[in-house]
């Protein structure tokens, strides 16, 4: 890879930047999500017990409060589980809340794999024209040609290079967060009707 860097050209160094950025994100992104799924799981045993026991103290526990169904709970407890259609509209933004939230710099993933390889055949035009400028300008023999042109597909190359792990690595956590949420939504179904049970009056669990 370094080879291919040295040879690109110009582009190498936002196709660096891009491999750069797309490396971080795939990092932040598994530790985090790894993170929230942990803690969403144990969130919601905490909660199941804390409605079932009707102790709320519990529910309020905030070793729990950065799981996604605890903020989904909160929003709907929030609004009191007297007025069902405003707590199943708190409970529609708070999951679109979550879901943002875990999908969190995929978009930039995503930009990174559809442009990485026209940044590179940018750079791959820019060193066949500059081949054949040179060619015109002098009696360049074939071998020396085709070493130009060898050193500008280097940039399509070092695209692909970007590209590929990049999109893979999206398609990857976006099945991720996917699974999550379904998670997520599954435990809110679950809890919601306990909240109900205990204010006297069942509020709709969220919709997948």
């Amino acid at each position: 890879m370094l080879e291919l860097f040295t040879r690109a050209g110009i582009v190498a160094w936002p196709l660096g930047l891009c491999s750069v950025l797309a490396v971080g994100i795939m990092l932040e992104r598994a530790f985090t999500l790894g993170r929230i799924q942990r803690l969403e799981d144990r969130a919601f045993t905490v909660l199941r017990a804390a409605f079932q026991s009707g102790d709320l103290e519990a529910a309020e526990d905030p070793r729990i409060a950065p799981a996604p169904v605890a903020r989904v709970v909160d929003a709907a407890r929030s609004v009191g589980a007297g007025n069902s259609d405003a707590a199943l509209s708190a409970i529609e933004v708070a999951v679109a809340s979550q879901r943002l939230r875990l999908r969190r710099y995929l978009s930039t993933l995503a930009t990174i794999g559809s442009t990485a390889p026209f940044i590179g055949l940018f750079g791959t035009v820019l060193g066949v024209m500059r081949a054949f400028q040179e060619m015109s300008r002098s009696a360049l023999s074939g071998e020396t040609m085709a070493a130009g042109i060898s050193e500008a597909l280097s940039a399509t190359a070092l695209g692909l290079l970007v590209a590929i792990p990049s999109v893979m690595a999206y398609n990857y956590f976006l099945n991720r967060v996917q699974g999550l949420l379904v998670r997520i939504q599954g435990h809110v179904a679950a809890l919601v009707p306990m909240m109900g049970t205990e204010a006297g009056e069942q509020v709709p669990a969220e919709k997948g």
